[in-house]
């Protein structure tokens, strides 16, 4: 029974799939003409270098504009039995505009929040410990980011083909 439902899945299960942007030219042409602007804060910066590293490279027509806004509040997460504080939470989010570049404006065509969290430990005694857990929190949360607004783009791209 294993095998015939395994066969019936293999043959028509899959069928239709595509991956997202291997074999469409519109969709690679489209992602090379991006600029990305951002509000110039730390985090802001790491997610568009992440994202610069998952585009394609940028021809000379800017047909898309990407908007980050970025937001980071941090909390109190792990507390001991004397009450103090041995962890935090840095919680990211984000605010993700694409415009459309036209002859005489820029309309935006998407809009959306992404967000993420990272915990990193408090080492009352050792700051360069706590202070290399933080900044990996920080890097942990800008390549999540920057993955998950890559993915959210390229699926906006592969419903919106027939616009092309």
């Amino acid at each position: 029974m294993r095998l015939v439902s395994l066969i019936f899945l293999t043959l028509f299960g899959c069928a239709g799939f595509e991956p997202l942007y291997i074999d469409h030219k519109n969709i690679r042409d489209e992602l090379n003409g991006m600029y990305i602007i951002t509000d110039k804060t730390k985090m802001s910066l790491s997610i568009k270098k992440g994202l610069l590293r998952k585009l394609p490279p940028i021809n000379n027509q800017i047909n898309y504009i990407i908007k980050l806004e970025t937001k980071i509040k941090n909390n109190s997460t792990i507390t001991s039995t004397d009450r103090k504080t041995s962890g935090y939470e840095i919680i990211t989010k984000s605010k993700v505009s694409l415009y459309k570049r036209l002859m005489d404006y820029d309309k935006k065509v998407l809009s959306f929040e992404e967000k993420s969290s990272a915990v990193f430990e408090f080492s009352p005694n050792q700051v360069l410990s706590t202070l290399a857990s933080r900044n990996r929190a920080f890097q942990i949360s800008a390549d999540t980011l920057s993955k998950n607004i890559m993915e959210r783009i390229i699926v906006y791209f592969k419903k919106n083909k027939n616009d092309y």
